[in-house]
């Protein structure tokens, strides 16, 4: 049976009113162990147990973000571009005492925020400079794919962290106290009191929060959801890449992963394989075959061969050899593998003058996957 990947969203959290240390979480968080750095000008944040808490559960794709704040040492697949880059900025958060305190719970923040309360106008990159890419590309993959539902993308951004009213409506949304074993939600008063200690932290640290680490979310959700933060473009483009390519190239691997989302029933009735780790390869892979036969259809995003190369050369990147890890995405050289056959069923489907449908690219890449990854990988 497959086992479901998800991620809890807590629609309330417990808010200790004791001062204590988050310097454990934070050591783990990113791998270092520096000298005692307990949180002062706030309390320390504490989940509930989802079995105490009233939860909104969604299945998502594997966050990218994950992978990013996490990859402070290089993997057995070797050092990349991208690695260097993740490093400078992680780096720069371990020598911060008070952003290393405090990285889990802005990460947290931005999370709730872009995946579950943004439902406003959205904008893409720092200053909105890939709005009206995205925009455009939103269009072309729900035409190109043929989508019956409506797929909403957010941005998320560091600006985040520093807006008032964006911090208290977190606040008041998702936190609270607990007392005598009760919950009790924060008031709308006592949710822009925790804004202002967190304008006042930003003031006394460099990293906060303007560090891309806090932006770097990537994933799609079951509730017909995506998110993209521009510290995940950012980091990217930060190694020589395209933005434009960046941006268009990860939204069309997260609508993937929607595309699976509705056609799970039918395509993995039984999860893509019975290892958590081949399954979650997988998807993965078959994101990134759909991703690149959209990016370079000539009725699709209509990128020539090279430029999608460059993109996917350091996208994959984020590969790995953790080959028993759930969170396995396939190394880097099968993730690029699996674009190019992408590529070249878009070149072969262009010939014919149409584009396949879902069906037809799930059918696919079904039949060649085992040539990508070998025969360790159970197919339905």
């Amino acid at each position: 049976m497959k086992r479901t990947k998800i991620r809890v969203a807590l629609l309330t959290l417990a808010l200790g009113m004791a001062t204590v240390s988050c310097e454990t979480d934070a050591v783990e968080e990113l791998g270092s162990n520096p000298a005692n750095t307990s949180m002062t000008d706030i309390n320390c944040f504490a989940e509930l147990k989802p079995q105490d808490a009233k939860v909104v559960v969604a299945k998502t794709s594997e966050n990218l973000g994950v992978s990013f704040r996490n990859a402070v040492e290089p993997s057995e697949c070797g050092s990349t571009e991208l690695a260097t880059v993740q490093n400078k900025y992680i780096t720069a958060i371990i020598q911060d005492p008070v952003a290393l305190a405090n990285n889990g719970l802005y990460s947290d923040l931005n999370y709730y925020y872009s995946y579950l309360l943004n439902q406003g106008e959205q904008y893409f990159g720092e200053d909105g400079d890939y709005t009206k890419l995205m925009v455009k590309r939103q269009r072309e993959l729900t035409k190109f794919w043929d989508m019956p539902v409506e797929i909403r993308v957010n941005g998320q951004h560091t600006a985040n962290l520093n807006d008032r009213d964006v911090l208290a409506e977190v606040f008041e949304t998702f936190f609270g106290f607990t007392i005598d074993g009760v919950f009790v939600p924060l008031t709308t008063e006592q949710a822009y009191a925790q804004a202002d200690m967190i304008l006042e932290l930003n003031e006394s640290s460099p990293n906060l929060p303007e560090n891309p680490y806090f932006a770097t979310d990537g994933f799609a959700s079951s509730n017909r959801t995506i998110v993209i933060g521009d510290g995940l473009t950012g980091w990217l483009a930060e190694t020589g890449v395209d933005e434009g390519i960046v941006w268009t190239g990860i939204l069309a691997h997260e609508w993937a992963h929607e595309i699976q989302f509705l056609n799970y029933g039918d395509w993995y009735p039984n999860g893509a394989a019975e290892d958590p780790a081949a399954d979650t390869r997988y998807t993965e892979l078959e994101a990134d075959f759909m991703a690149a036969y959209y990016m370079t259809h000539k009725r699709g995003a209509t990128y020539n061969w090279k430029r999608v190369e460059d993109f996917f050369n350091l996208f994959f990147q984020i590969g790995d050899c953790s080959f028993a890890s759930p969170g396995h995405h396939g190394t880097p050289l099968q993730r690029l593998e699996a674009a190019h056959l992408g590529y070249e069923l878009a070149q072969d489907a262009q010939k014919k003058g149409h584009i396949l449908t879902q069906e037809e690219v799930h059918e696919a890449f079904a039949s060649i996957v085992q040539s990508i990854v070998g025969t360790e990988l159970a197919k339905q």
